[in-house]
């Protein structure tokens, strides 16, 4: 997949957002904690006796909400930043949003957060209109938006990692059945050589720190809610070896096999990326190496797998490219589902300037959102 200018940038934190439209290339990473804040500070006070009946009502919900999205299929997911403070996710309200996802079928909204602010803000969308919709939400941890340094030792990532998941997984308890463990860490100078398919071509220097900063967000969800299940992903398009890695203990040290003793980490739902660009998923790489990535996967942590994020090459495709991508994806995924127990596919996304079925102004409709809707409609799951 071609996104270096992603993978190669150094990413602010949340306080340096920019007020511009942001681009894929900026996902997940530029995030601003205001919209969330905003409603930690909506919630007054009032009675004894009122404040115990909301508790009660927001445990019932909570229960029915956990139950329903247990059974529901959750294969036809989206990509959106319901908890962004800037942009059209400031001006349009979950309701709103809800209302795009439901027209096309969506069961399934994969959203950012990057403190408690946004987590709660999350939260309120789930009691309020998501609640009973029919629409899961899968909120994704973000520490590079919450100063997280690649340097550090793997103890202290592992501390940033576990503090901000137990933060972030309070307000969603109850409410939400899985959370996302980080999105793209490895892109980050992790890669020092290859494509991410090799134990060498991953940096000793940081691996430490992207062992740890994984392993306690991890630690912080199942510390606050144990049945909630975590899934960890990576950016690179060949970086299953990092996973695997990080599966059975193996640091990077410059030689082949690397070094084994660590710590094991264990996720219960692998989550992976994969764009146009990067070719057919069942047959990927570079000189015709022909690498089942699915295969791959299943085999090696037999697990469910989610894609969180998959979509056409951004601005390189016209609006008929794009649909026709949305065609073939969709359709090749739904075929191959059961194959390699796939539970949801989340296309890149609701609203975005080059990878979105809706232009930035919230309204105006490529030719990919009627292409995702009806077939939805048509095949549903």
């Amino acid at each position: 997949m071609s996104k270096k200018s992603k993978i190669e940038q150094t990413l602010p934190t949340v306080a340096v957002l920019p007020d511009a439209t942001i681009s894929r290339r900026n996902f997940l990473s530029l995030m601003m904690a205001g919209a969330g804040s905003a409603a930690l500070a909506a919630c007054g006070g009032g009675s004894e006796t009122s404040a115990i009946e909301a508790a009660a009502k927001t445990t019932d919900l909570a229960a029915t909400q956990k139950a329903a999205s247990a059974t529901q299929s959750l294969f036809y997911g989206m990509n959106g930043h319901m908890a962004w403070g800037t942009g059209i996710y400031k001006t349009m309200t979950p309701a709103q949003q809800l209302a795009i996802l439901q027209d096309l079928g969506v069961t399934n909204y994969r959203c950012d957060v990057a403190d408690a602010g946004m987590s709660t803000y999350l939260a309120t969308a789930l009691k309020g209109p998501f609640a009973g919709s029919g629409v899961a939400i899968l909120p994704v941890i973000n520490p590079r938006s919450a100063r997280w340094d690649p340097n550090s030792t793997e103890a202290a990532a592992y501390t940033l990692g576990y503090d901000l998941a137990v933060r972030i997984t309070k307000p969603l308890v109850g409410l939400v059945k899985y959370i996302e463990c980080g999105n793209e860490l490895d892109t980050i100078g992790l890669k020092i050589g290859g494509d991410g398919s090799q134990t060498t071509d991953w940096n000793p220097a940081q691996w430490p720190s992207f062992r740890g900063v994984i392993r306690g967000m991890i630690d912080g969800v199942k510390a606050v809610d144990p049945t909630i299940n975590c899934g960890v992903n990576v950016g690179i398009p060949m970086a299953y070896r990092a996973l695997q890695m990080l599966w059975t203990g193996v640091t990077p040290n410059g030689t082949a096999q690397g070094v084994g003793g660590a710590a094991l980490v264990r996720w219960d739902f692998t989550t992976y990326h994969w764009y146009k660009s990067s070719g057919k998923i069942e047959c990927a790489g570079r000189n015709n190496m022909c690498v089942n990535i699915l295969q791959v996967l299943k085999d090696s942590f037999n697990v469910p797998i989610w894609l969180t994020e998959f979509g056409w090459s951004g601005s390189n495709d016209t609006a008929q490219s794009a649909s026709d991508y949305m065609t073939y994806a969709l359709t090749s995924y739904k075929s191959i589902k059961d194959k390699y127990n796939i539970q949801s596919v989340m296309m890149y996304c609701v609203i975005d300037a080059n990878y979105g079925l809706i232009q930035p102004d919230g309204a105006t409709k490529n030719l990919s959102y009627t292409t995702f809707k009806n077939f939805v409609a048509a095949n549903p799951v």
